[in-house]
């Protein structure tokens, strides 16, 4: 018969004590026993049940003893029969090495005997391989001296090609420094060119003018600051051609004179010079008197003041409205009116950025119906600057352009 485990048999009579003491606690609820002999029958109960507490582990603790008792026993008994395998096992390999020694012995006697056979063959072999040795040597020492030799061969050959390319560029530049050279000739030649046909041309229209003119005394240089003679011829082949009867002229000099010949012989006129340094505007007079000339031509100093663009009737500035410049004062031309030429060659360029736009909206008002503005020095900016406001803020003027040495600008109305 199968017995009940100590686990099993713990619980049970756990739960038997707590059914006793549960019973005593309900039976001394009802007063069938005594408070007090429930209360020692209880701890009775509950005395017996830790005894079996105890007397359960104790059997559990040999259980637990007696199974590791018994597994010792096992392992012990298993270890004595590896010992015993071992035991066996070790005097199998002592036969084995005996017996592999005694072959190895008797091998070593037969390959020492064929060893002792070979000897001499291997001796031989020996000095072949010696020789062959120096063989290779004197072969290693030739391939060097001939490797050397290649080196050298190399660097002569990089030597050249570098000398060929110092050469190659040498030559490319002494190509380009030609070229360069031929192209500044070049470029000087057509200089030279174009300077000797700009020197004939004012040549040219100087011999006209003087020849037409026929000047009573030695004049100023011109060009430079001075007016260039094509420009002048230009001027006096206007005077000739409309007998202009008033010429205002922006600045003052040698082509003060140059007019006052022209107005002298086609115009019956006079002119206008205005000139805004005083020193400058005596020695000018000082000229058109030595020619006998001041009949026809007036210098006026003229300070630059502060001249301001008027603004539209409506109130809105025009194109130019409410913009200033320095510019000739304005109360020495109050008086001119019917004005024929006006030739721009002034206020100096370094006056102001534009220093020569008053003049037009300035004097436009008293010119004449035919009237013609001739701008000087167009070959700079501010000059080709203040040509195109012109025209571009007054309509009705056309504009053409003449290849004078400094450029020059020819402004008029439109014929109707």
């Amino acid at each position: 018969m199968r017995t009940l485990s100590p686990r099993l048999l713990l619980i049970i009579s756990g739960a038997l004590a707590a059914a006793v003491v549960i019973t005593l606690v309900l039976l001394s609820a009802t007063g069938a026993v005594p408070p007090i002999t429930a209360v020692e029958l209880a701890l009775s109960v509950l005395t017996l049940a830790a005894a079996a507490v105890i007397v359960l582990g104790a059997r559990r603790t040999d259980g637990k003893a007696l199974r590791i008792d018994a597994r010792t026993k096992r392992q012990e008994a298993a270890l004595a029969r590896t010992e015993q395998s071992v035991t066996r096992l070790t005097t199998a390999l002592d036969g084995l090495a005996g017996r592999l020694e005694d072959a190895a012995r008797e091998q070593s006697r037969t390959v020492l005997a064929a060893l002792g056979e070979d000897r001499v063959e291997l001796t031989a072999q020996t000095g072949r391989l010696d020789r062959l040795a120096g063989t290779a040597s004197r072969i290693e020492t030739t391939l060097r001296q001939g490797a050397g030799d290649l080196e050298d061969l190399r660097k002569l050959r990089h030597d050249h090609e570098q000398l060929t390319a110092l050469t190659s560029t040498a030559v490319r530049d002494l190509g380009d420094r030609l070229e360069a050279l031929a192209g500044a000739v070049r470029e000087g030649h057509a200089h030279l060119a174009r300077s000797a046909r700009h020197d004939y041309a004012q040549l040219e229209a100087l011999i006209d003018v003087r020849a037409l003119l026929e000047p009573r005394a030695p004049l100023p240089r011109l060009r430079g600051w001075a007016a260039s003679p094509d420009v002048l011829r230009l001027l006096v082949e206007r005077v000739a051609a409309d007998h202009t009867k008033l010429i205002v002229e922006c600045g003052s000099g040698a082509s003060s004179v140059w007019l006052g010949y022209a107005v002298q012989r086609f115009g019956a006129g006079r002119v206008v010079a205005l000139e805004h340094d005083e020193r400058f505007a005596e020695a000018s007079r000082d000229l058109v008197a030595a020619h006998g000339l001041q009949d026809v031509v007036e210098v006026r100093h003229a300070p630059l003041t502060t001249w301001t663009a008027p603004r539209t009737d409506s109130g809105e500035a025009g194109a130019s409205g409410g913009e200033s410049w320095p510019w000739y004062d304005t109360g020495a031309v109050e008086d001119l009116h019917g004005v024929g030429l006006v030739f721009v060659d002034g206020p100096p360029g370094a006056t102001a950025p534009l220093a020569r736009y008053p003049a037009l909206p300035v004097l436009l008002p008293r010119c004449a119906a035919d009237a013609w503005f001739v701008v000087d020095d167009t070959v700079r900016p501010d000059e080709r600057e203040v040509a195109d406001r012109w025209l571009r803020e007054h309509p009705e003027l056309t504009g053409s352009a003449y290849p004078a040495e400094k450029g020059a600008m020819i402004l008029r109305r439109t014929p109707r």
